[in-house]
């Protein structure tokens, strides 16, 4: 080969390897730039060595503050996340209790849980009793805010299969009944005894579902609608397919005299009676044998 191959040879690989000048000079700069960051910092701790703790500590908060208050917030996040996932516990029974005033009653739900996981007899280091007292639907003294939020929790805890026992007064128990929210109680209970709490079921007509269908005028106000009609909710007879679905809650019972429904206002009526409570179970409650338990519980004398 000759040398004037080797020569374009050794051209082109000068080529080939020529980088800008302008590179060149930021990465010195950047290499001379972290080299002065390292020297910086071994020389500040180089200087710590031999103090006492208290300014150790002092100069790494100085300078590391910042680093040490985001790892700080990020332990105690994941501490959080951990600590729920692991001490989260599975319903034995889940109680919804609208329009109850039972937050003025101190206590009381608390008393209901204790006696109630006594009751029902599970491991309470993986179930527990819930009870809310917190949804407000409808009235007078419930805001907008209030009760969308309630219905919005309402619907997330039933779609969740969540919820077991349902109280509510009639105006919000037949609204829901209409719209299919309680289980047949005959699912539930035997005919020997419903016959024996006969005097107190609840009944709603089947033959009105249609009123909430989806075929039905959005502008026509349902509840409206429903409010008006004239019916007993203890008598079968007048109505044209009569479904059992809950139970008026008796004065003499451990619900009744508790006092949470104590609020409603007799000299209102809906349906053509006084407004009253009631007690259901939700149709998709997927502990059916613990949410009778639990209705007996509360139908009965303390």
């Amino acid at each position: 080969m000759t040398d004037q191959t080797y020569g374009h040879i050794e051209y082109m690989s000068e080529q080939s390897v020529s980088v800008p000048s302008n590179y060149r000079k930021r990465s010195t700069s950047k290499g001379i730039e972290m080299a002065t960051i390292w020297e910086e910092t071994k020389k500040q701790t180089s200087k710590m060595k031999g103090r006492p703790l208290k300014e150790k500590l002092a100069y790494i908060w100085e300078y590391y503050h910042i680093v040490i208050l985001i790892a700080a917030g990020a332990i105690f996040i994941l501490a959080s996340l951990i600590k729920a996932f692991v001490t989260s516990k599975d319903y034995a029974l889940s109680v919804v209790m609208i329009n109850s005033v039972a937050g003025a009653f101190e206590g009381v739900t608390d008393e209901w849980t204790a006696e109630l996981t006594d009751t029902l007899d599970f491991d309470e280091k993986k179930y527990e009793v819930y009870i809310d007292t917190s949804i407000m639907i409808g009235g007078p003294n419930v805001t907008a805010s209030q009760e969308y939020a309630s219905l919005q929790k309402f619907a997330a805890l039933m779609s969740s299969k969540s919820m077991d026992i349902i109280t509510a007064d009639t105006p919000r128990f037949e609204q829901y009944a209409q719209n299919q929210y309680f289980i047949d109680l005959r699912n539930v209970f035997s005919q020997n005894e419903l016959d024996e709490m006969s005097e107190y079921i609840y009944y709603t007509d089947a033959a009105t579902y249609s009123d909430y269908g989806s075929d039905v005028d959005p502008s026509v106000d349902v509840n409206a609608l429903q409010a008006a009609y004239v019916i007993d909710h203890r008598d079968p007879s007048s109505m044209k397919e009569p479904v059992p679905v809950g139970f008026f809650i008796p004065e003499s019972s451990r619900l009744g005299t508790s006092g949470i429904y104590s609020h409603l206002p007799a000299e209102e009526s809906f349906q053509g009676h006084t407004p009253e409570a009631v007690i259901g179970i939700a149709i998709n409650s997927p502990r059916l044998d613990n949410a009778k338990t639990g209705v007996e519980f509360f139908l009965n004398t303390n």
